[in-house]
Protein backbone atom coordinates (compact mmCIF):
# COMPACT_ATOMS: atom_id res chain seq x y z
CA UNK A 1 0.00 0.00 0.00
CA UNK A 2 2.51 2.40 1.06
CA UNK A 3 4.65 1.41 -2.38
CA UNK A 4 1.70 2.25 -4.42
CA UNK A 5 1.31 5.83 -2.48
CA UNK A 6 4.66 6.82 -3.08
CA UNK A 7 4.50 5.41 -6.78
CA UNK A 8 1.34 7.72 -7.23
CA UNK A 9 3.01 10.55 -5.42
CA UNK A 10 6.23 9.98 -8.02
CA UNK A 11 3.62 9.65 -11.00
CA UNK A 12 1.92 12.96 -9.95
CA UNK A 13 5.30 15.38 -9.17
CA UNK A 14 6.27 14.06 -12.92
CA UNK A 15 3.08 15.23 -14.91
CA UNK A 16 2.96 18.60 -13.19
CA UNK A 17 6.61 18.83 -13.98
CA UNK A 18 5.84 17.49 -17.73
CA UNK A 19 2.65 19.92 -17.61
CA UNK A 20 5.08 23.26 -16.63
CA UNK A 21 7.80 22.37 -19.34
CA UNK A 22 5.07 21.64 -21.83
CA UNK A 23 3.55 25.38 -20.71
CA UNK A 24 6.76 26.99 -20.74
CA UNK A 25 7.60 25.38 -24.20
CA UNK A 26 4.21 26.52 -25.28
CA UNK A 27 4.76 30.52 -24.05
CA UNK A 28 8.15 30.49 -25.04
CA UNK A 29 6.53 29.48 -28.89
CA UNK A 30 3.59 31.72 -28.60
CA UNK A 31 6.39 34.62 -28.04
CA UNK A 32 8.54 34.05 -30.89
CA UNK A 33 5.58 33.63 -33.11
CA UNK A 34 5.22 37.62 -32.66
CA UNK A 35 5.38 39.03 -35.77
CA UNK A 36 7.98 42.14 -34.61
CA UNK A 37 10.19 39.06 -33.22
CA UNK A 38 10.17 37.06 -36.31
CA UNK A 39 11.08 40.41 -38.49
CA UNK A 40 13.63 41.28 -35.52
CA UNK A 41 14.96 37.39 -35.90
CA UNK A 42 15.65 38.08 -39.46
CA UNK A 43 17.40 41.24 -39.70
CA UNK A 44 19.53 39.50 -37.00
CA UNK A 45 20.44 36.81 -39.13
CA UNK A 46 20.75 39.14 -41.73
CA UNK A 47 23.67 40.83 -39.94
CA UNK A 48 21.36 43.99 -39.62
CA UNK A 49 22.33 44.94 -36.12
CA UNK A 50 20.88 48.18 -35.32
CA UNK A 51 17.45 47.02 -36.86
CA UNK A 52 17.10 43.87 -35.23
CA UNK A 53 18.17 45.57 -31.77
CA UNK A 54 15.20 48.38 -32.48
CA UNK A 55 12.90 45.39 -33.63
CA UNK A 56 13.61 43.24 -30.15
CA UNK A 57 13.09 46.79 -27.84
CA UNK A 58 9.99 47.51 -29.43
CA UNK A 59 8.81 43.87 -28.81
CA UNK A 60 9.77 43.95 -24.83
CA UNK A 61 7.70 47.23 -24.64
CA UNK A 62 4.99 46.46 -26.58
CA UNK A 63 5.12 43.18 -24.28
CA UNK A 64 7.42 43.03 -21.37
CA UNK A 65 6.95 39.75 -20.00
CA UNK A 66 8.06 38.63 -23.35
CA UNK A 67 11.92 36.58 -21.93
CA UNK A 68 12.47 35.40 -25.48
CA UNK A 69 12.57 38.88 -27.19
CA UNK A 70 14.81 39.95 -24.17
CA UNK A 71 17.44 36.84 -24.06
CA UNK A 72 18.00 38.04 -27.54
CA UNK A 73 18.23 41.98 -26.96
CA UNK A 74 20.54 41.46 -24.58
CA UNK A 75 22.85 39.00 -26.25
CA UNK A 76 22.88 41.71 -29.13
CA UNK A 77 23.95 44.07 -26.32
CA UNK A 78 26.59 42.29 -25.33
CA UNK A 79 27.74 40.86 -27.98
CA UNK A 80 27.64 43.50 -31.09
CA UNK A 81 26.90 46.72 -29.45
CA UNK A 82 28.82 46.37 -26.13
CA UNK A 83 26.20 47.52 -23.91
CA UNK A 84 27.50 45.82 -20.81
CA UNK A 85 25.10 47.54 -18.46
CA UNK A 86 22.18 46.82 -20.70
CA UNK A 87 23.11 43.35 -21.39
CA UNK A 88 23.25 42.59 -17.45
CA UNK A 89 20.03 44.59 -17.24
CA UNK A 90 18.40 42.13 -19.69
CA UNK A 91 19.89 38.70 -18.45
CA UNK A 92 18.82 39.51 -14.66
CA UNK A 93 14.79 39.98 -16.12
CA UNK A 94 14.88 36.74 -18.68
CA UNK A 95 16.22 34.83 -15.21
CA UNK A 96 13.32 36.40 -13.32
CA UNK A 97 10.91 35.99 -16.26
CA UNK A 98 12.14 31.90 -17.17
CA UNK A 99 14.33 31.05 -14.53
CA UNK A 100 14.06 27.45 -14.89
CA UNK A 101 14.43 27.29 -19.34
CA UNK A 102 16.92 25.67 -21.35
CA UNK A 103 18.35 29.06 -21.61
CA UNK A 104 18.66 29.92 -17.56
CA UNK A 105 22.35 28.29 -17.32
CA UNK A 106 23.16 30.13 -20.96
CA UNK A 107 21.98 33.08 -19.29
CA UNK A 108 23.75 32.70 -16.43
CA UNK A 109 26.91 32.25 -17.87
CA UNK A 110 26.50 35.55 -19.88
CA UNK A 111 25.62 37.42 -17.00
CA UNK A 112 28.70 36.15 -15.18
CA UNK A 113 31.25 37.31 -18.20
CA UNK A 114 28.38 40.62 -18.10
CA UNK A 115 29.48 41.37 -14.76
CA UNK A 116 33.40 40.63 -15.51
CA UNK A 117 33.24 42.81 -18.37
CA UNK A 118 31.47 45.60 -16.73
CA UNK A 119 33.98 45.48 -13.95
CA UNK A 120 37.34 45.75 -16.44
CA UNK A 121 35.40 48.54 -18.14
CA UNK A 122 35.30 50.07 -15.01
CA UNK A 123 38.93 49.46 -13.72
CA UNK A 124 39.81 50.86 -16.78
CA UNK A 125 38.27 54.41 -17.05
CA UNK A 126 39.07 54.45 -12.98
CA UNK A 127 42.57 54.11 -13.76
CA UNK A 128 42.59 56.36 -17.13
CA UNK A 129 40.88 59.07 -15.53
CA UNK A 130 42.75 58.54 -12.02
CA UNK A 131 45.84 58.42 -14.09
CA UNK A 132 45.28 61.57 -15.47
CA UNK A 133 44.50 63.34 -12.12
CA UNK A 134 47.67 62.22 -10.42
CA UNK A 135 49.53 62.95 -13.71
CA UNK A 136 48.67 66.36 -13.02
CA UNK A 137 48.58 66.45 -9.71
CA UNK A 138 52.16 65.24 -9.93
CA UNK A 139 53.12 68.12 -12.55
CA UNK A 140 51.38 70.63 -9.83
CA UNK A 141 53.65 69.64 -7.41
CA UNK A 142 56.84 69.23 -9.35
CA UNK A 143 55.95 73.48 -10.53
CA UNK A 144 55.06 73.74 -6.63
CA UNK A 145 58.86 72.50 -5.64
CA UNK A 146 60.51 74.25 -8.32
CA UNK A 147 59.17 77.79 -6.83
CA UNK A 148 59.99 76.75 -3.70
CA UNK A 149 63.48 76.45 -4.78
CA UNK A 150 63.49 79.11 -6.69
CA UNK A 151 62.44 80.76 -3.43
CA UNK A 152 64.54 78.85 -1.18
CA UNK A 153 67.85 80.45 -3.01
CA UNK A 154 66.48 84.14 -2.86
CA UNK A 155 66.14 83.52 0.50
CA UNK A 156 69.51 82.35 0.85
CA UNK A 157 71.01 85.28 -1.29
CA UNK A 158 69.14 88.02 1.13
CA UNK A 159 70.74 86.20 3.72
CA UNK A 160 74.39 85.89 2.24
CA UNK A 161 73.74 89.87 1.61
CA UNK A 162 72.27 90.97 4.39
CA UNK A 163 75.60 88.96 6.47
CA UNK A 164 77.99 90.46 3.82
CA UNK A 165 76.13 94.11 4.64
CA UNK A 166 75.98 93.09 8.56
CA UNK A 167 80.25 92.46 8.32
CA UNK A 168 80.74 95.42 6.57
CA UNK A 169 78.65 97.35 8.80
CA UNK A 170 80.79 96.01 11.86
CA UNK A 171 84.22 96.71 10.38
CA UNK A 172 82.66 100.55 9.53
CA UNK A 173 81.73 100.68 13.41
CA UNK A 174 85.04 100.10 14.94
CA UNK A 175 86.81 102.14 12.10
CA UNK A 176 84.71 105.15 13.47
CA UNK A 177 85.23 104.27 16.74
CA UNK A 178 89.17 104.18 16.16
CA UNK A 179 88.73 107.56 14.81
CA UNK A 180 86.73 109.16 17.15
CA UNK A 181 89.14 108.05 19.63
CA UNK A 182 91.90 109.51 17.53
CA UNK A 183 90.08 112.44 17.47
CA UNK A 184 89.75 112.76 21.23
CA UNK A 185 93.46 111.91 22.16
CA UNK A 186 94.72 115.08 20.19
CA UNK A 187 95.44 113.31 16.76
CA UNK A 188 95.26 116.71 15.00
CA UNK A 189 97.89 118.31 17.44
CA UNK A 190 101.25 116.94 15.86
CA UNK A 191 100.90 118.92 12.92
CA UNK A 192 100.24 122.03 15.06
CA UNK A 193 103.34 120.91 17.61
CA UNK A 194 105.52 120.21 14.53
CA UNK A 195 104.90 123.53 12.82
CA UNK A 196 105.61 125.30 16.71
CA UNK A 197 108.90 123.13 17.20
CA UNK A 198 109.95 123.84 13.83
CA UNK A 199 109.82 127.56 14.40
CA UNK A 200 111.46 127.33 17.86
CA UNK A 201 114.36 125.84 16.11
CA UNK A 202 114.79 128.67 13.64
CA UNK A 203 114.82 131.28 16.15
CA UNK A 204 116.95 129.49 18.96
CA UNK A 205 119.40 128.15 15.98
CA UNK A 206 122.78 130.81 16.13
CA UNK A 207 125.27 130.71 13.07
CA UNK A 208 127.19 127.66 14.63
CA UNK A 209 123.88 125.47 14.59
CA UNK A 210 124.12 125.28 18.25
CA UNK A 211 121.10 126.55 20.65
CA UNK A 212 123.12 128.48 23.78
CA UNK A 213 122.50 127.92 27.09
CA UNK A 214 121.66 130.07 29.74
CA UNK A 215 124.67 130.07 31.62
CA UNK A 216 126.98 130.60 28.44
CA UNK A 217 124.38 133.96 27.70
CA UNK A 218 124.68 135.11 31.16
CA UNK A 219 128.46 134.56 31.68
CA UNK A 220 128.57 136.45 28.55
CA UNK A 221 126.28 139.52 29.36
CA UNK A 222 128.26 139.79 32.32
CA UNK A 223 131.56 139.68 30.57
CA UNK A 224 130.39 142.36 28.55
CA UNK A 225 129.10 144.47 31.46
CA UNK A 226 132.53 144.55 32.90
CA UNK A 227 133.91 146.17 29.58
CA UNK A 228 134.10 149.33 29.12
CA UNK A 229 132.83 149.30 25.30
CA UNK A 230 129.96 146.12 26.32
CA UNK A 231 127.12 148.13 26.45
CA UNK A 232 127.55 149.94 22.97
CA UNK A 233 128.67 146.51 21.16
CA UNK A 234 125.56 144.72 22.54
CA UNK A 235 122.43 146.82 21.23
CA UNK A 236 123.62 145.95 17.31
CA UNK A 237 124.40 142.57 18.22
CA UNK A 238 120.90 142.24 18.89
CA UNK A 239 118.96 144.07 16.28
CA UNK A 240 121.43 141.98 13.98
CA UNK A 241 120.43 138.68 15.48
CA UNK A 242 116.64 139.66 15.23
CA UNK A 243 116.79 140.71 11.68
CA UNK A 244 117.92 137.03 11.13
CA UNK A 245 115.06 135.50 13.27
CA UNK A 246 112.95 137.63 10.98
CA UNK A 247 114.33 136.69 7.85
CA UNK A 248 114.15 132.91 9.02
CA UNK A 249 110.49 133.20 10.11
CA UNK A 250 109.52 134.80 6.89
CA UNK A 251 111.52 132.27 4.71
CA UNK A 252 109.49 129.75 7.17
CA UNK A 253 105.98 131.69 6.33
CA UNK A 254 107.12 131.42 2.47
CA UNK A 255 107.60 128.07 2.52
CA UNK A 256 104.41 126.61 4.78
CA UNK A 257 102.87 129.01 1.96
CA UNK A 258 104.06 127.30 -1.31
CA UNK A 259 103.60 124.22 0.12
CA UNK A 260 100.20 125.03 0.92
CA UNK A 261 99.65 126.49 -2.86
CA UNK A 262 100.92 123.26 -4.22
CA UNK A 263 98.51 121.20 -2.15
CA UNK A 264 95.70 123.09 -2.91
CA UNK A 265 96.95 122.95 -6.58
CA UNK A 266 96.62 118.97 -6.56
CA UNK A 267 93.37 118.94 -5.03
CA UNK A 268 90.68 118.94 -7.39
CA UNK A 269 87.56 121.24 -7.59
CA UNK A 270 84.84 118.44 -6.74
CA UNK A 271 85.03 114.98 -6.26
CA UNK A 272 82.90 111.89 -7.13
CA UNK A 273 82.35 109.45 -3.96
CA UNK A 274 83.37 105.88 -4.96
CA UNK A 275 82.19 102.93 -3.30
CA UNK A 276 83.09 102.70 0.58
CA UNK A 277 84.32 106.13 0.68
CA UNK A 278 83.36 108.19 4.30
CA UNK A 279 84.39 112.04 4.64
CA UNK A 280 87.07 110.72 6.72
CA UNK A 281 89.37 108.70 4.13
CA UNK A 282 88.25 111.96 1.66
CA UNK A 283 90.00 114.67 4.13
CA UNK A 284 92.97 111.92 4.27
CA UNK A 285 93.46 111.82 0.75
CA UNK A 286 93.35 115.25 0.09
CA UNK A 287 94.45 117.11 3.27
CA UNK A 288 96.72 114.74 4.64
CA UNK A 289 94.56 114.89 8.47
CA UNK A 290 90.97 113.96 9.57
CA UNK A 291 90.41 116.75 10.99
CA UNK A 292 89.47 118.61 7.12
CA UNK A 293 85.86 116.63 7.07
CA UNK A 294 84.74 119.41 8.53
CA UNK A 295 85.27 121.76 6.05
CA UNK A 296 84.81 119.38 3.48
CA UNK A 297 80.89 119.01 5.24
CA UNK A 298 80.55 122.94 5.92
CA UNK A 299 81.46 123.11 1.79
CA UNK A 300 78.67 120.68 0.79
CA UNK A 301 76.11 121.66 3.58
CA UNK A 302 73.06 120.98 0.30
CA UNK A 303 74.39 117.69 -0.28
CA UNK A 304 75.98 116.41 2.86
CA UNK A 305 73.68 115.84 5.96
CA UNK A 306 75.07 116.95 9.45
CA UNK A 307 75.68 113.31 10.07
CA UNK A 308 78.45 113.39 7.38
CA UNK A 309 77.02 110.12 5.35
CA UNK A 310 78.35 110.52 1.82
CA UNK A 311 76.69 108.42 -1.15
CA UNK A 312 78.17 106.12 -3.90
CA UNK A 313 78.09 108.15 -6.70
CA UNK A 314 77.65 111.66 -5.00
CA UNK A 315 79.49 114.85 -6.60
CA UNK A 316 80.62 117.24 -3.69
CA UNK A 317 82.85 120.51 -3.24
CA UNK A 318 86.75 120.16 -2.23
CA UNK A 319 87.54 123.53 -0.70
CA UNK A 320 90.83 125.23 -1.02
Amino acid sequence: MTKLTSSAALALALACLAACDSRTSAEFRAERANRQYQSAMSDYSAGRIAEAARGFEKVVKADPGNASARFQLACIQQDALHDYVGAFCGYREYLMLAPDSDKAKLAKDRLALCERLLADEFAKKVNASGGEAVGAENERLKEEVRQLKVALEKADDAVAEGQRMYQKMREENERLKKLLATMGSGDDEPDAQQSIASVRDLLDDDEDGARPQPLGDAKSLADLADDGAGASSLLPQQTADAKERKKSEDAARKKAKSEKDAANKEIPETYVVQEGDTLYKIAVRFYGKTSAWKRIREANKDKISTDGRVRHGQVIQLPR
